[in-house]
């Protein structure tokens, strides 16, 4: 077995996680002629429900602001060790205070109220937190609550960092709870990673430094949610999109080193080119983290999905080797078709470009045999052919209760992910490179554009990026 290591760090990510386990969850069976599509202990491991019993949890660390997790939210173990610290240092008079419970979610409400699949499905739920509708159990160690008190909003790229050493030191995370996560791996393979780059860049960055240390020959799959500030039409005189865009660079930049394949995902605010096309399918709001991470898991779990499938022989070293195949091209786009609309999530442009597409990984869902004789039909059109171009068919994408109301006219129905001269990151080098001067930032601007030429782009043709 080749087990995988979940990671979610931020907001948007653990929105985009809920989703993704609760798909998993939909795929589980409870009948004995019934077989399961895909391999579940590859990625969930017996662990312990909140009512003491055990039951199948996620192999997952998952991060973010101790006041983002909602109804699973506990006292953790960084709040335990302050605590500690405090009894030692403090001779004074201590004065406890504790804030009232959080409500249960109108979502979870309604499960416990055995309403029938179809009432269920009738209207979206109120979604406060990510974790208010979440339809699986968390082990313990899985909840990693970041203090509100050391975690600013948009943390800078240094302070991310020291926020992981010292994150690290009072809880132990390295030596307690994820090597008791590899300890109960029979044969890990590697990390699933999703953070955002605004609030844990530079956290998971000093994460994967970390575990590069001990984990040199283990595999890495990233997706990484960038800011909403856009390089190619920022102003080095706002202050709050440079630090932004600078944080996006270092993160790219730095995961080109520590990670086998990273798909970066532009933030909702610059889906503006693909909403004509997202619209034809989709019935969602840009601005509901609720319904733009649905979008975006409905991507991540179909294009990750053959890393799972039973019978499947597929990790993700195979998926890194596959599209960085030159050896320089670690950053890939996710690709997806609704309704027979094309959008990429990641150069945020709604036509295919096929020009200099060095691998491509097709996945497609619940195709009838009309629509599979197109698709390779399509296929055998492309300049691509075999072993770069490879497909996989899969059932259908599952709508568990949970997700919310947008797939009302399609579900996705074509995931690609691939690596080409497309990548989002030429407008990054400039903007650094414009900024250098003030920001002494010229090593990051080098590094960048190293990054860009060994794609082979043109540093002159403004149209890729």
């Amino acid at each position: 077995m080749r087990e995988i290591i979940y990671i979610q760090a931020g907001s948007f990510a653990n929105y985009v996680g809920t989703h993704f386990w609760n798909t998993q969850e939909s795929y589980f069976t409870y009948e004995d002629d019934d077989e399961p599509i895909v391999n579940h202990d590859l990625s969930f491991e017996e662990g312990r429900s909140p009512q003491n019993q055990p039951t199948l949890c996620p192999r997952l660390l998952t991060f973010d602001q101790k006041s983002n997790f909602g109804t699973l939210a506990k006292t953790s173990q960084a709040d335990t060790a302050t605590d500690a610290s405090l009894d030692t240092t403090w001779q004074g008079r201590v004065v406890c205070e504790t804030q009232d419970p959080i409500p249960q979610s109108e979502y979870h409400a309604r499960l416990e109220g055995e309403l029938e699949e179809g009432d269920l499905e009738r209207t979206d739920p109120n979604i406060r937190y990510w974790s208010d509708y979440s339809r699986v159990f968390f082990d313990r160690k899985s909840i990693q609550a970041i203090p509100d008190a050391l975690e600013s909003i948009e943390a800078g790229w240094s302070v991310g960092q020291d926020l992981f050493q010292r994150y690290n030191e009072d809880t132990e995370l390295m030596e307690g709870a994820f090597r008791l996560l590899v300890e109960n791996c029979d044969n890990f393979q590697g990390l699933q990673m999703m953070h955002d780059t605004p609030s844990f860049g530079g956290f998971s960055h000093a994460f994967l430094t970390s575990f590069r240390d001990e984990f040199l020959k283990a595999s890495t799959l990233n997706f990484s949610f960038l800011s909403g500030a856009d390089p190619n039409h920022a102003g080095i005189d706002n202050f709050l999109d440079t630090k932004r865009i600078i944080n996006d660079a270092l993160c790219l930049q730095s995961l080109h080193q520590l990670s086998d394949i990273t798909f970066p995902i532009l933030n909702p605010s610059r889906w503006s080119a693909l909403e004509s096309n997202l619209s034809q399918g989709l019935a969602y709001d840009k601005h509901s983290l609720y319904h733009t991470s649905g979008v975006i898991s409905s991507l991540v779990e179909t294009a990750t999905l053959p890393l799972r499938l039973k019978g499947s022989r597929e990790d993700i070293a195979m998926i890194a080797d596959h599209l960085n195949w030159r050896k320089c091209s670690r950053l890939g786009q996710l690709e997806g078709t609704f309704a027979d609309m094309y959008c990429n999530f990641s150069t945020g442009l709604s036509n295919k470009d096929e020009r200099a597409v060095f691998a491509r990984r097709n996945v497609t869902r619940g195709l009838q045999d009309q629509d599979l004789a197109a698709f390779d039909a399509w296929r055998d059109l492309s300049s691509l052919q075999e072993p770069l171009d490879s497909s996989i068919h899969a059932p259908a994408y599952p709508v568990p209760t949970s997700f919310p109301s947008i797939f009302r006219h399609t579900r996705p129905t074509s995931i690609r992910m691939s690596s080409s001269l497309s990548i989002p990151l030429m407008g990054y080098a400039r903007f650094v490179e414009q900024t250098a001067r003030m920001r002494r930032s010229d090593g990051l601007a080098s590094a960048l554009w190293e990054i860009v030429d060994g794609y082979g782009n043109d540093r002159m043709d403004e149209g890729n990026d």
